[in-house]
């Protein structure tokens, strides 16, 4: 499974850590992410998650539909969940979350690793927003 748009204009990796009130003592994985959304675990196994979209984004988790699977293929689904605050689920999921984006051809710098971090108004004349208008 790979994340994919309309024109896949980028093309990355993403990394996550699950947030402090999912995570810890109760176990960092997918499952915890599961039963946050009261996944019917007897009949659904949490393989994935998926976020889509920007202001107004979904939640799906990606799931081995184990009622519809057989022993030569397992049957898998993206569930739709409902999100009551889509601005804090994010929070509420992850504790950090990091999205790398390389232009869609590039086979070069997907795969080589910064020298340093800079900031970019080390390098450029930062004006404020309401100084512009």
């Amino acid at each position: 499974m790979k994340a994919q748009v309309q024109y896949n204009d980028f093309e990355g990796t993403t990394a996550a850590d699950i947030s402090d009130g999912l995570g810890g003592v109760h176990g960092d994985d997918l499952k915890r992410i599961g039963k946050y959304f009261n996944l019917d675990e007897n009949r659904f196994k949490i393989v994935g998650i998926s976020i889509y979209g920007t202001n107004e984004f979904s939640i799906s988790l990606i799931c081995i539909d184990i009622e519809r699977s057989t022993d030569k293929k397992e049957h898998i689904v993206s569930m739709l969940c409902e999100v009551d605050d889509e601005k804090e689920i994010l929070d509420i999921l992850f504790k950090r979350l990091h999205i790398v984006l390389y232009d869609r051809f590039d086979d070069k710098y997907v795969n080589m690793d910064y020298d340093s971090e800079v900031r970019f108004s080390d390098y450029h004349d930062i004006k404020e927003k309401n100084e512009e208008d």
